[in-house]
């Protein structure tokens, strides 16, 4: 073979070769390329998905696009459902900014006629409803629901039923006056009223009223039956029930009592329930008297007391003081800060004054 047929021969040979590696080569691109666009899609998809059915800010989306499929009988459902989620959600995440963990699970709305329950396993409060309509009835049972069902689950083993009764209205009544004026109506005309009748729930409910205006229902009532659930639940305590109890009227004095009755801001010291309160009716005066006693007094507490919680309750001008106070106290007692609350304080049921709730814990081991 001359030298000039055989270099054909080889050009060509590797011409073949270079064909099918460019052919293989270009296959395998478009192989990956197909399957990482594939999983960019899918992972998008996935992420849309969990936005518009967890997150309460884009379930707003997912309620759009069920009500542009309304025609359809099951879009019509999931647009109500993700109306209710999206409000339930919102709920969790209101109570969950003054007290974090009072409300662990969000909301998962179902069509079945069937008693709703928490779903431990999928870490969700699952709403079921009849109707899949929205009016003031589904609204407030689904907010009922949700409330007696996922807030605090753990704890009510060891509150009476009243109490429960009462917590759970208290909290209803507030959140539907802030939403949705027609269920409130609802609410207090066919639920409430007719548990005021039952025993005890009108006592509770006083107090509970009470708390709540003075920033004490979920700051301190619902944190510290929060954390006497994850302390004993799910063993059964009877004595617990009674503790509990008794901390609900303790707080009840606390709630009503007048400036300068020190006497009734006494610790509160059980087997579970440990607690104690520094109480700071004008703050400007701190400037004045110095950090000295109150700190004393929360030293006492600990050490002589043996209290696990200390509340900071302060109102009026010039809070930031009261705030500094308890960075103070955290210091010199080891304790943690958990919650810092400034809000509104109802008094005598007439006018709102700046208030602040600070909670410090012992820490734990």
């Amino acid at each position: 073979m001359r030298l000039k047929d055989f270099l054909y021969l080889v050009a060509a040979i590797s011409l073949v070769f270079t064909g099918i590696g460019s052919i293989l080569y270009l296959s395998y691109n478009i192989v990956f390329q197909l399957l990482g666009t594939a999983l960019s899609w899918t992972t998008f998809g996935f992420l849309i998905l969990y936005l518009i059915t967890s997150v309460p800010t884009f379930q707003a989306a997912g309620e759009w696009i069920s009500y542009g499929l309304s025609f359809w009988k099951r879009g019509a459902r999931g647009a109500v459902a993700f109306k209710i989620e999206r409000s339930l959600n919102v709920v969790q995440e209101e109570i969950n900014a003054e007290v974090k963990g009072l409300m662990p699970y969000p909301a998962k709305v179902e069509w079945v006629n069937k008693p709703s329950y928490l779903d431990t396993t999928e870490e969700k409060v699952v709403i079921r409803m009849k109707e899949h309509k929205e009016n003031p009835r589904n609204v407030a049972y689904s907010v009922i629901d949700y409330i007696s069902t996922g807030m605090i689950p753990f704890s009510r083993l060891y509150l009476e039923e009243p109490i429960q009764i009462a917590m759970d209205s208290t909290m209803v009544r507030t959140l539907l006056l802030r939403r949705n004026e027609n269920a409130l109506d609802f609410f207090l005309s066919n639920v409430l009223n007719k548990r005021l009748g039952e025993e005890g729930v009108q006592h509770y409910m006083s107090i509970m009223d009470n708390l709540e205006q003075r920033g004490l229902f979920t700051r301190v009532f619902l944190e510290e039956a929060r954390e006497l659930g994850l302390k004993l639940y799910p063993m059964q305590d009877i004595d617990a029930r009674k503790e509990a109890t008794e901390f609900v009227h303790q707080l009840g004095i606390l709630a009503t009592r007048e400036r300068g009755e020190l006497e009734k801001a006494n610790p509160f010291v059980g087997k579970n329930i440990k607690v104690g309160y520094l109480l700071i009716a004008e703050p400007e005066r701190l400037r004045s008297e110095g950090y000295g006693p109150y700190l004393l007094y929360a030293l006492n507490c600990i050490k002589k007391d043996g209290v696990e919680a200390i509340y900071l309750l302060s109102r009026g001008k010039k809070i930031e003081r009261a705030r500094r106070l308890a960075n103070h106290v955290a210091i010199a007692c080891n304790l943690r800060i958990v919650n810092i609350g400034e809000y509104k304080e109802m008094v005598n049921g007439e006018h709102e004054i700046e208030a602040l709730c600070v909670e410090l814990r012992t820490k734990k081991t």
